[in-house]
């Protein structure tokens, strides 16, 4: 089927979770272009991170400083790899939606890359950079509960191994865009 060409049975899945969105968020806010939430910023936000480049420092500094992001330069000097870590606090640039996907949704100031896997858009299955009908589908089948959160975790954005109203409209967003 040619992208952009829906059955009805995709049409009214697709209807029914704007539907939700609009009716759990309020008023055409379920298609309404993208705003700062409570607590989850709009556009690019600035994070943190502990860097030992240019300096000397031990192999576990190093391996601590590759794999954890920071919300605040506050929380980067918290949680240094150890007492004498003379790593400074470099400030990096990602996307709202990476910020959601670190901090916001798990209600944390550090997040384990190791953890945590690559950024994923919510509602992208398969990973490929876009959102399509079919993995949309598969979003609205596991809220549901028909279909275990393990046939596309990038909907589950926080983690807690179920897709709600708010991660499907999320994901209908980023198959708009």
């Amino acid at each position: 089927m040619p992208r952009g060409h829906l059955t009805r049975r995709q049409f009214l899945i697709l209807g029914g979770t704007v539907a939700a969105g609009t009716a759990v968020i309020g008023p055409g806010a379920a298609l309404a272009p993208r705003k700062a939430a409570a607590g989850v910023p709009a556009g690019p936000v600035n994070i943190f991170r502990l860097s030992l480049r240019g300096r000397r420092g031990s192999k576990s500094a190093k391996i601590h400083n590759a794999n954890l992001r920071f919300a605040t330069a506050e929380a980067a000097d918290l949680h240094r790899a150890h007492l004498g870590d003379n790593s400074r606090i470099v400030q990096i640039v990602v996307s709202a939606d990476e910020f959601d996907r670190l901090f916001t949704s798990r209600n944390t100031e550090m997040a384990d890359l190791r953890e945590l896997g690559g950024p994923a858009l919510v509602g992208d299955c398969n990973k490929d950079g876009r959102v399509l009908i079919d993995e949309l589908i598969r979003g609205v089948n596991i809220a549901l509960g028909g279909t275990p959160v393990t046939a596309c975790t990038p909907f589950d954005r926080s983690r807690d191994g179920m897709v709600t109203v708010d991660e499907l409209v999320r994901g209908v967003r980023n198959a708009l865009d």
